[in-house]
């Protein structure tokens, strides 16, 4: 018999597991491997976004990922806050069509209950942890087996789950999870690992890493997104320095203390732009905004480039402002 999924009442951290079937490697570094990714990121943030459900850590290893998951307390979400998660989710056209029917109800004596009756399936896979994970996996599941022209089952087992507590074991499974590919032997510092959290919040500067880690530090929502990086590199390498039970420890203790004692959790400027290119392989163009425009006029005169939007800053390197020609490509390099 199944052991029944152990849910908190009210707010809730939990750590998943799941792996794919017959050992098959999605998550692989080629370029199909790295589609699978992008894929499942940008399905994980939109469910995301829908549910309700925070993703404040997460690793995609070969065969396998790791999620760690916040669900905020029950309450009742308001129509306009629900629409505006389906218009996220589902795109303008879906959203505009739900709100015709539902302006259709109004003429009617029972609108009200017409309206929640049509709102209400929304608002039921809402704060719900195991829709989030079974619809995340279905989704997912469905998209690579059309594009492999495969069928059958892609996930070997009903994933694993764990309740944590707040605070410390929030942090001590933050670590783990990101410490992943560095005991693995992919990288030796987990910045240098594309599909992972921590170095979402590095080499990408978006603010759903930012806030995952600031939440999990349980720092206040004023701190900085530099003090946050610097905190929580810090609680990397100390507990990556530790060994345990089952693994060896994932940094020796000579370099996790340079990082904490002698670099303060610091990232060089060098270091955190190296990172941000490798999100920006084939970014064309690198400088100031005026230098970017200025080359992508002379694109636009030379080859008809049609593209109506300008330079793209890239995020978080303090006072530094550089930009770039385009966003996030796919194909990275280094």
């Amino acid at each position: 018999m199944r052991f029944p999924r152990i849910k908190a009442e009210g707010e809730g951290y939990y750590h998943f597991i799941s792996r794919v079937v017959d050992g098959l490697f999605v998550f692989e570094s080629d370029l199909e491997g790295r589609l699978s990714s992008e894929k499942f990121l940008s399905m994980m943030r939109g469910l995301e976004a829908f549910t309700g459900v925070r993703v404040l850590e997460y690793v995609l290893m070969g065969n396998h990922f790791h999620l760690l998951c916040q669900v905020p307390e029950p309450r009742f979400i308001s129509q306009s806050e629900v629409l505006a998660r389906i218009g996220d989710y589902y795109g303008p056209t879906y959203l505009q069509a739900l709100q015709k029917q539902i302006a259709g109800f109004a003429e009617h004596p029972e609108s009200t209950e017409q309206i929640n009756g049509l709102l209400e399936p929304y608002r039921r896979r809402m704060n719900d942890i195991p829709i989030f994970v079974k619809e995340l996996k279905g989704g997912f599941a469905q998209w690579y087996n059309r594009r492999h022209k495969r069928y059958g089952a892609l996930w070997a087992e009903r994933f694993k789950s764990v309740l944590l507590e707040g605070g410390r074991a929030v942090m001590t499974l933050a670590a783990y999870i990101d410490l992943n590919p560095v005991r693995a032997g992919l990288c030796v510092d987990p910045k240098d690992y594309r599909y992972c959290g921590y170095a979402e919040a590095v080499a990408k500067g978006t603010p759903q890493a930012y806030e995952g880690i600031r939440t999990i530090l349980g720092l206040p929502q004023s701190t900085s997104v530099e003090e946050i990086g610097r905190e929580y590199r810090k609680h990397l390498f100390m507990r990556g320095a530790i060994a345990t039970e089952k693994n060896r420890p994932a940094f020796d203790p000579a370099t996790a203390e340079k990082v904490v004692e002698e670099q303060k959790g610091e990232l060089t400027l060098q270091e955190q732009l190296r990172c941000r290119i490798r999100y920006f392989s084939d970014g064309v163009i690198l400088g100031s905004c005026s230098f970017v425009e200025y080359h992508r006029q002379r694109l636009k005169q030379k080859i008809g480039y049609k593209r109506k939007t300008g330079p793209r800053a890239i995020k978080g390197l303090g006072q530094v402002t550089l930009w770039v020609f385009r966003n996030l490509r796919v194909r990275t390099f280094g």
